[in-house]
């Protein structure tokens, strides 16, 4: 018969059984954890170590590219400084080239001693794309015309004849009469007689004067950006014996629509070299830029204008520079890593 002892006695053995299993099975679960914790921990302790090796090689990389390109400026300081002491010079290039590219291009012609008169933009509004910007430079132009083309022709042409005749005051007197097949859109436009009435004397030119006005409305009109550069002018200016660096290549700007018929027009207008063309970066799968393979491939233009494939490194500057300077000796070439360029450099003068 099951009394109240056995009762007492059964449930004490279940709760024990019950406290006896507990104990143990939170012993095992715990020692479990702790195991799986501590195998998480040395794989983490591995991991941070490998991260830190992979920190510290990075790092030794970084160091070392920062020491070769202290190196290189300091070499590319001595290597430009003074070649262009007091040239007057113009960046010319379209909104959506490079930027890092040409502001790099503006600081190298500051370092060769280069007087640089600041950036000009070409602007989308150069498509024509729409009825505001045809009204615009028609009335801009004071021409009775709703024709994209002819409009753009004639700026183009403006422009052209404004930069180069500051150019010719700083070597002519009296007047200089070009005549000029000219190249817009790529089509010949037929003969056109520019003529360019140049100061008696010339060390009297004006830095601005009348050719500036039609810079300084395309910028009021909003077709040209201007960019003041530190130690430049507020304003555009056009001293004579200005040269000019453009650099080419802008995906929203197609060089054939602007940049190539202005170089081809300034181009053809004299046989004086006043002007160098690059590309603001090598274009896809290491294509140059049209617009500097297409001079390279004018027998006309190549002899009178200078191109380099790409700025975006050191050689590219460099030749950015020296060519330049070449150009006040009336020396022209092609400089860069492409089959087209005749050299990677030009020879490095005595400044």
């Amino acid at each position: 018969m099951i009394n109240l002892r056995y009762h007492i006695v059964s449930l004490t053995a279940v709760f024990l059984a019950i406290g006896i299993g507990l104990t143990l099975g939170s012993t095992f679960l715990d020692r479990a954890t702790v195991d799986n914790f501590d195998a998480q921990l040395d794989s983490l302790q591995t991991r941070l170590e490998d991260r830190e090796r992979r920190i510290d090689t990075l790092q030794d990389q970084v160091d070392a590219e920062r020491d070769r390109n202290a190196a290189i400026d300091e070499e590319a300081t001595g290597l430009l400084a003074g070649r262009l002491d007091g040239v007057s010079t113009v960046v010319l290039s379209a909104q959506g080239a490079d930027e890092v590219d040409v502001q790099a291009a503006v600081q190298n012609l500051v370092v060769a001693g280069a007087d640089v008169q600041g950036l000009w933009w070409l602007t989308e509004r150069w498509a024509l794309d729409d009825e505001a910007e045809v009204s615009d430079l028609a009335e801009l132009l004071d021409v009775e015309s709703t024709d994209p083309s002819l409009l753009r022709r004639t700026a183009i042409d403006a422009l052209g004849s404004a930069i180069r005749s500051r150019e010719l005051l700083g070597d002519s007197a009296g007047e200089v009469e070009a005549t000029e097949d000219a190249v817009v859109d790529g089509t010949a436009t037929g003969e056109t007689t520019t003529t360019v009435a140049a100061e008696e004397d010339a060390g009297q030119a004006s830095p601005g004067g009348d050719d500036v006005v039609l810079v300084d409305a395309l910028v009021d009109a909003g077709f040209i950006e201007f960019e003041a550069v530190p130690g430049g002018p507020e304003t555009p200016s056009l001293p004579a014996g200005t040269r000019l660096l453009i650099a080419a290549g802008s995906p929203d700007l197609p060089d054939d629509l602007v940049i190539e018929p202005l170089v081809a027009r300034m181009g053809r207008a004299t046989d004086t070299p006043i002007m160098a063309v690059v590309a603001s970066a090598m274009q896809g799968e290491g294509a140059i830029s049209d617009a500097v393979l297409v001079l390279r491939q004018s027998e006309a233009l190549r002899e009178v204008v200078s191109t380099v494939d790409a700025l975006e490194h050191f050689e590219g500057y460099s030749a950015m520079v020296l060519a330049l300077a070449d150009l006040g000796e009336g020396i022209v070439g092609h400089y860069g890593l492409d089959e087209s360029a005749s050299q990677l450099l030009p020879a490095v003068r005595t400044p």
